[in-house]
């Protein structure tokens, strides 16, 4: 019964992205900046020049754009067929990748996830950690955002469809991290730029 419901919360809200891209686009956020571009910047200064990014969830890809242009070689994935042929048509060479199902490759330097994981429920992100960890070299960075709050539950704001949320508080979380061989180095309290509540912006190292 857990694992049914589990399932159809992810589908549901893939379903609302597969409809949603001109909806999400038209009020999506058009450049990396304030606390966004602090948390995105604090984890690129920890990386080598030109260094390996598999981002998750690029959706109109204005993260992977604005990493490319630091120097890095990013690679656009999102789970949405409706985003990945988007970002294609628009250049960025994204392919179709789901964050709870498939190999993700590597090794990378970095995973990224800017708004990804606050769509999985708590036992789903511990699986996306272990993905992410075993697609890291070694001493690589996880780099994601999740929405402050608390329990989980349904949204249709931006969209015409629902998407399902889970809410963080510190504790948990950063005992979710340490529990799945993550270390924190970066941990900010910031917005999006939308009227959509804070979020934790975190950067987190694989342990050896």
């Amino acid at each position: 019964m857990i694992m049914r419901m589990q399932e159809d919360t992810n589908a549901e809200t893939l379903e609302a992205y597969e409809s949603g891209v001109a909806d999400y686009n038209a009020v999506a956020i058009p450049e990396v900046t304030g606390s966004l571009k602090t948390w995105v910047d604090a984890g690129l200064a920890m990386l080598p020049p030109g260094a390996h990014i598999l981002e998750l969830g690029s959706g109109h890809g204005r993260d992977a754009k604005y990493m490319a242009s630091r120097g890095f070689d990013v690679e656009p994935t999102d789970a949405a067929q409706a985003f990945v042929d988007y970002l294609n048509q628009n250049g960025q060479h994204a392919r179709l990748l789901n964050a709870l199902t498939d190999d993700y490759g590597g090794p990378y330097d970095m995973v990224y996830a800017g708004a990804v994981l606050v769509h999985f429920t708590t036992q789903e992100t511990g699986d996306v950690l272990q993905k992410v960890k075993s697609a890291l070299q070694p001493d690589g960075l996880f780099s994601f955002s999740v929405k402050i709050g608390e329990g989980s539950g349904w949204s249709d704001a931006k969209l015409k469809a629902r998407r399902f949320f889970t809410y963080w508080q510190e504790k948990p979380l950063r005992e979710l991290l340490a529990s799945n061989g993550f270390s924190v180095v970066f941990w900010e309290e910031g917005t999006t730029g939308h009227n959509n509540g804070e979020w934790y912006h975190v950067v987190a190292r694989r342990e050896a």
